[in-house]
């Protein structure tokens, strides 16, 4: 099988496109040639099977590069067996859905007559249509129920062509025999003692991941919990202001601007709590990662795997339910980690986060045999 990738950008911290590389390095490991296209390539090389091509792209918007970078795959992707998209687009056989239905959000933020007359908008919407139109052919890759069931009511898109993928978190993080002795030796490196309570947020847009209020609950704790309370934000983000907000409410000395880090898998062994109250979240890999790591994780009904930790722990702040709410959930489980963790550990030990990018290949395979 001869197959073509397209992504607009690659960089090594995006859910997308660790996703994209996982199914990538799937696809070669089984014989398979696979080229990516793509504007831009950040981080290690390829695996060996796996080719890079970079496309130029020169307009100066967003909308534009993305038209731009559209017409050219479809130029340049000529003679491939199969084509993957991982950006709403014309021109694939599968499109992977790693986002929300955009005809669903953008009507939440923008009137009708911004969304018909602003060119981003309609670009973008464009492009969307054309993967999810009754008339087109895309197959669909989807990662959450919500986004199935809002692309057919959007759009009236076949059920046919929809496919799930389960999870396909990365495996290092799955609990490992010595996860104690990890825990401690991350945990001393990081200074933080028995006694401490590590929280950790992770993403690669730390105030969409929901930092803000994170930072809130964090401040909202009482004094002798809050006390012992450290709260990391990790992942390739700029600061958007989370450090004056830590700043406003008293806790900036609790909170750790972590950036991008290398050893996550570890700090998923050394942390207490992962929390995670995004507002908008197709899926949510890293809460996967954090179940599987046997870590409690605290979430918002948005987030497309809160069913995996509402199974794993309960601890799903229901939609639009105000702060107070997760205030208040966040101190419960602060109070009740043990018996979080126990039973964290317990439903990661019969949990399937691992074969996403087995079951893309093996679609894009069949799609091939029966083509």
């Amino acid at each position: 099988m001869n197959a073509a990738f397209a992504i607009f950008k690659y960089f090594p911290f995006g859910g997308l496109q660790r996703d994209m590389l996982r199914i990538a390095a799937c696809a070669a490991g089984r014989g398979h040639r696979v080229t990516v296209f793509t504007t831009s390539w950040k981080g290690d090389p390829p695996p060996e099977g796996v080719t890079v091509r970079l496309l130029p792209v020169s307009a100066w918007s967003n909308h534009g590069r993305a038209r731009q970078f559209e017409r050219l795959f479809s130029s340049e992707a000529v003679g491939f067996d199969v084509c993957l998209l991982f950006n709403r687009m014309r021109g694939g056989d599968f499109y992977f859905a790693a986002d929300n239905c955009l005809a669903v959000e953008y009507p939440r933020k923008h009137s009708a007559l911004m969304l018909r007359l602003n060119p981003r908008y309609r670009t973008f919407l464009e492009q969307e249509r054309s993967v999810f139109d009754p008339a087109a052919d895309t197959r669909i890759f989807y990662i959450a129920p919500r986004q199935k069931r809002d692309f057919m009511k959007m759009y009236h898109t076949p059920e046919s062509r929809f496919l799930y993928l389960p999870p396909g978190m990365n495996e290092k993080c799955r609990r490992p025999a010595d996860a104690d002795r990890i825990r401690a030796e991350t945990r001393a490196a990081l200074g933080l003692t028995a006694e401490q309570r590590m929280l950790v947020l992770i993403g690669s847009n730390y105030r969409l991941k929901g930092a803000f209020r994170a930072i809130e609950a964090l401040a909202a704790l009482p004094e002798e919990v809050r006390s012992r309370c450290v709260l990391y934000l990790i992942g390739q983000s700029p600061d958007g202001g989370c450090t004056a907000h830590a700043e406003k409410l008293g806790v900036a000395g609790r909170v750790v601007l972590a950036g991008p880090r290398t050893d996550v898998p570890d700090l998923l062994l050394a942390a207490d709590l992962m929390i995670h109250p995004s507002r908008n979240e197709a899926a949510g890999a890293v809460l996967a990662e954090g179940i599987a790591a046997g870590l409690p994780v605290l979430c918002t009904e948005e987030c497309g795997f809160s069913n995996f930790v509402r199974e794993a722990s309960g601890l799903v702040v229901p939609e639009g339910a105000p702060q107070t709410v997760l205030n208040a959930m966040t101190a419960d489980a602060l109070s009740r980690l043990d018996e979080l963790r126990e039973q964290t550990i317990r439903y990661a030990a019969g949990a399937d986060f691992y074969r996403r990018a087995e079951v893309a290949v093996e679609a894009l395979e069949a799609f091939v045999r029966e083509r």
